[in-house]
């Protein structure tokens, strides 16, 4: 648990939307590797230059048990 409090602290700090499941057309962005330990950076799949990107953190399974 003390793994998912210090994702949450990020998330705050970063002003970053969190997920514990995976948004319907949403996917995991490859590559990226500043989310903290237990967490993975995902999309909503929209263009960079479009506008309408967003980016949230997936909180992955194993920190939630």
């Amino acid at each position: 648990m003390d793994e998912f409090n210090r994702i949450i602290e990020f998330a705050m700090r970063e002003d970053v939307e969190l997920y514990t499941s995976m948004p319907a057309g949403w996917r995991r962005i490859i590559g990226a590797m500043t989310a903290p330990r237990g967490s993975m950076w995902i999309c909503n799949g929209k263009s960079h230059f479009s506008g309408e990107r967003k980016t949230a953190l997936l909180v992955k399974e194993e920190c939630l048990e």
